[in-house]
């Protein structure tokens, strides 16, 4: 919280949040105050307006705004990691130096993100079962774009004829009967 939260009601702050959640100011206000349900549009629609030219408002909007923001970019770089993890797994680490198979609970951080699941029988055998990692490695590529030539290259090739023409016509050239000699010598 900041001092701008100090300055709202708990029904304008709910009322920001609620309109980052529907990013419609007349919905947020209906889910932030206790509004009759035969209230009419044109009713919400002014209360809403009054809201959001409040400068406070205004202001927790914007940090509300930035605060997701900063929350989504933080989600995309730890999906990034964990299929960074799946992908580039490597089934030796859940060995020891001895060839002993290790516990999950013994596994470094990266092994046990790449381990989908694991199975231990009644003699104590352990069974994993690792996420796809060829999936993985997939959708590394899609991201990273990777297939972005290999689809260029499978496309409709009247497409790319016309996409390579488009620009390099100069326009029509109007063919003219050869002459002979004799014709050219009067």
């Amino acid at each position: 919280m900041t001092d701008q939260d100090l300055t709202l009601t708990q029904k304008q702050e709910r009322f920001c949040i609620e309109y980052l959640a529907t990013a419609n100011s007349r919905e947020a206000y209906r889910r932030a105050y206790d509004v009759a349900p035969d209230t009419l549009p044109s009713t919400l629609s002014k209360s809403a307006h009054e809201l959001m030219q409040m400068p406070e408002v205004k202001a927790r909007i914007v940090e509300l705004r930035a605060e997701a923001a900063e929350a989504a970019v933080i989600d995309q770089a730890q999906a990034l990691v964990e299929l960074r993890r799946v992908a580039f797994s490597d089934i030796r680490r859940v060995m020891d130096a001895t060839g002993k198979i290790l516990i999950p609970s013994e596994l470094d951080q990266e092994t046990a993100a790449a381990v989908q699941s694991f199975k231990i029988d009644e003699y104590g055998r352990i069974e994993y079962k690792f996420h796809d990692k060829l999936g993985a490695l997939e959708k590394l590529a899609k991201y990273l774009g990777l297939y972005e030539k290999d689809n260029r290259q499978r496309s409709d090739p009247l497409v790319e004829l016309l996409r390579s023409l488009s620009g390099n016509v100069v326009g029509a050239v109007r063919s003219w009967p050869k002459m002979d000699d004799d014709e050219n010598e009067r």
